[in-house]
Protein backbone atom coordinates (compact mmCIF):
# COMPACT_ATOMS: atom_id res chain seq x y z
CA UNK A 1 0.00 0.00 0.00
CA UNK A 2 3.23 2.06 0.66
CA UNK A 3 3.26 2.42 -3.81
CA UNK A 4 0.02 4.38 -3.23
CA UNK A 5 0.07 8.08 -1.52
CA UNK A 6 -2.32 8.18 1.43
CA UNK A 7 -4.17 10.71 0.22
CA UNK A 8 -5.21 8.33 -2.64
CA UNK A 9 -6.15 6.02 -0.20
CA UNK A 10 -8.18 8.06 1.87
CA UNK A 11 -10.33 9.05 -1.35
CA UNK A 12 -10.33 5.25 -1.89
CA UNK A 13 -11.75 3.90 1.56
CA UNK A 14 -14.13 7.17 2.20
CA UNK A 15 -17.09 5.52 1.53
CA UNK A 16 -15.71 3.23 3.71
CA UNK A 17 -15.40 5.63 6.84
CA UNK A 18 -19.20 7.14 5.95
CA UNK A 19 -20.39 4.18 6.23
CA UNK A 20 -19.13 3.14 9.22
CA UNK A 21 -20.83 6.36 10.74
CA UNK A 22 -23.68 6.08 9.07
CA UNK A 23 -24.03 2.25 10.59
CA UNK A 24 -23.59 3.25 14.13
CA UNK A 25 -26.28 6.74 13.47
CA UNK A 26 -23.12 9.31 14.44
CA UNK A 27 -24.43 11.90 12.03
CA UNK A 28 -24.59 14.49 15.03
CA UNK A 29 -20.48 14.63 15.09
CA UNK A 30 -20.17 13.69 11.61
CA UNK A 31 -16.74 15.85 11.14
CA UNK A 32 -15.60 14.05 14.69
CA UNK A 33 -16.32 10.40 14.08
CA UNK A 34 -15.29 11.18 10.26
CA UNK A 35 -11.64 12.02 11.48
CA UNK A 36 -11.24 9.68 14.11
CA UNK A 37 -11.92 6.62 10.83
CA UNK A 38 -9.34 8.35 9.10
CA UNK A 39 -6.53 8.16 11.94
CA UNK A 40 -7.46 4.50 12.28
CA UNK A 41 -7.05 4.35 7.82
CA UNK A 42 -4.24 5.70 8.40
CA UNK A 43 -3.07 3.60 11.18
CA UNK A 44 -3.62 0.61 8.66
CA UNK A 45 -1.78 2.54 5.89
CA UNK A 46 1.03 2.87 8.07
CA UNK A 47 1.32 -0.63 10.09
CA UNK A 48 0.10 -3.26 7.12
CA UNK A 49 1.81 -6.06 6.09
CA UNK A 50 1.13 -7.68 3.47
CA UNK A 51 1.80 -11.53 4.18
CA UNK A 52 -0.91 -11.32 6.49
CA UNK A 53 -4.00 -10.53 4.42
CA UNK A 54 -5.88 -7.99 2.59
CA UNK A 55 -5.65 -4.63 3.19
CA UNK A 56 -9.04 -3.95 2.66
CA UNK A 57 -9.78 -6.35 5.57
CA UNK A 58 -6.90 -4.56 8.08
CA UNK A 59 -8.41 -0.85 6.78
CA UNK A 60 -12.29 -2.09 7.85
CA UNK A 61 -10.98 -3.47 11.38
CA UNK A 62 -9.12 -0.29 12.33
CA UNK A 63 -11.48 2.39 10.38
CA UNK A 64 -14.00 0.71 12.63
CA UNK A 65 -12.39 0.10 15.50
CA UNK A 66 -10.72 3.78 15.76
CA UNK A 67 -14.24 4.96 15.21
CA UNK A 68 -15.99 3.03 18.13
CA UNK A 69 -13.16 3.90 20.52
CA UNK A 70 -14.16 7.26 19.90
CA UNK A 71 -17.73 6.80 20.72
CA UNK A 72 -16.74 5.12 23.62
CA UNK A 73 -14.76 8.49 24.85
CA UNK A 74 -17.67 10.14 24.02
CA UNK A 75 -20.18 8.02 25.82
CA UNK A 76 -17.81 8.45 29.01
CA UNK A 77 -17.67 12.05 28.43
CA UNK A 78 -21.79 12.68 28.39
CA UNK A 79 -21.55 10.01 31.63
CA UNK A 80 -19.22 12.26 33.52
CA UNK A 81 -20.87 15.62 33.03
CA UNK A 82 -24.27 13.78 33.54
CA UNK A 83 -23.17 12.08 37.14
CA UNK A 84 -21.50 15.32 38.09
CA UNK A 85 -22.77 16.40 41.35
CA UNK A 86 -23.25 20.18 41.31
CA UNK A 87 -22.71 20.72 44.91
CA UNK A 88 -18.85 19.48 44.27
CA UNK A 89 -16.88 20.18 41.53
CA UNK A 90 -15.45 16.77 40.50
CA UNK A 91 -17.41 13.83 41.90
CA UNK A 92 -17.73 10.87 39.23
CA UNK A 93 -18.92 6.98 39.85
CA UNK A 94 -16.84 4.53 38.96
CA UNK A 95 -17.46 2.10 35.79
CA UNK A 96 -17.69 -1.42 35.99
CA UNK A 97 -15.94 -3.25 32.74
CA UNK A 98 -20.00 -4.22 32.10
CA UNK A 99 -20.22 -0.15 31.22
CA UNK A 100 -17.09 0.12 29.08
CA UNK A 101 -18.64 -2.46 26.70
CA UNK A 102 -21.05 -0.47 24.74
CA UNK A 103 -24.17 -2.61 22.91
CA UNK A 104 -22.46 -1.67 19.71
CA UNK A 105 -19.43 -3.50 20.21
CA UNK A 106 -21.89 -6.50 21.91
CA UNK A 107 -23.60 -6.42 18.54
CA UNK A 108 -20.14 -6.24 16.56
CA UNK A 109 -18.85 -9.25 18.66
CA UNK A 110 -21.85 -11.37 18.21
CA UNK A 111 -20.43 -11.29 14.21
CA UNK A 112 -17.60 -13.06 15.05
CA UNK A 113 -18.85 -15.49 17.98
CA UNK A 114 -20.84 -17.13 15.77
CA UNK A 115 -18.21 -18.30 13.64
CA UNK A 116 -17.30 -20.07 17.31
CA UNK A 117 -17.97 -23.72 19.42
CA UNK A 118 -20.20 -23.88 22.88
CA UNK A 119 -17.06 -23.72 24.38
CA UNK A 120 -14.43 -21.10 21.92
CA UNK A 121 -17.69 -18.73 22.68
CA UNK A 122 -17.03 -19.99 26.53
CA UNK A 123 -13.94 -18.79 26.38
CA UNK A 124 -14.15 -15.55 24.77
CA UNK A 125 -16.88 -13.95 26.94
CA UNK A 126 -15.55 -15.43 30.24
CA UNK A 127 -11.28 -14.45 29.36
CA UNK A 128 -12.02 -11.52 27.48
CA UNK A 129 -14.96 -9.74 28.51
CA UNK A 130 -15.06 -10.92 32.14
CA UNK A 131 -11.77 -10.69 32.50
CA UNK A 132 -11.78 -14.07 34.08
CA UNK A 133 -8.44 -16.47 34.76
CA UNK A 134 -8.14 -19.81 33.07
CA UNK A 135 -8.38 -21.52 36.20
CA UNK A 136 -11.76 -19.89 37.03
CA UNK A 137 -12.86 -20.64 34.09
CA UNK A 138 -12.41 -23.88 33.82
CA UNK A 139 -13.83 -24.15 37.68
CA UNK A 140 -16.83 -22.60 35.98
CA UNK A 141 -17.89 -25.50 33.72
CA UNK A 142 -16.47 -28.29 35.03
CA UNK A 143 -13.21 -28.55 33.19
CA UNK A 144 -8.95 -28.78 33.48
CA UNK A 145 -7.39 -25.48 32.56
CA UNK A 146 -5.54 -27.55 29.72
CA UNK A 147 -9.02 -27.81 28.70
CA UNK A 148 -9.81 -23.81 28.48
CA UNK A 149 -6.24 -23.42 27.14
CA UNK A 150 -7.35 -25.68 24.13
CA UNK A 151 -10.43 -23.34 23.97
CA UNK A 152 -8.36 -20.29 23.72
CA UNK A 153 -6.23 -21.90 20.92
CA UNK A 154 -8.91 -23.12 19.10
CA UNK A 155 -10.71 -19.50 19.29
CA UNK A 156 -7.87 -17.49 18.36
CA UNK A 157 -7.15 -19.55 15.43
CA UNK A 158 -10.68 -19.62 13.85
CA UNK A 159 -10.88 -15.68 14.62
CA UNK A 160 -7.95 -15.03 12.76
CA UNK A 161 -9.36 -17.16 9.75
CA UNK A 162 -12.50 -15.21 10.53
CA UNK A 163 -11.06 -12.08 10.30
CA UNK A 164 -8.50 -12.90 7.06
CA UNK A 165 -11.70 -13.80 5.28
CA UNK A 166 -13.63 -10.57 5.87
Amino acid sequence: MKEMPFEQIASMYDPLIKSQISLYHLTTHFDQYYQAGLLGLWKAYETFDPEKGQFSSYAYLLVRGRILQELRGEARRQEAEEIQDPHESMTFRTLSHEDTIPFLEDETMNLYLMHLTENQQRWVTQRVFQMKSEAEVAEMYGVTVYAVKSWRKSAIKRLRTVLITN
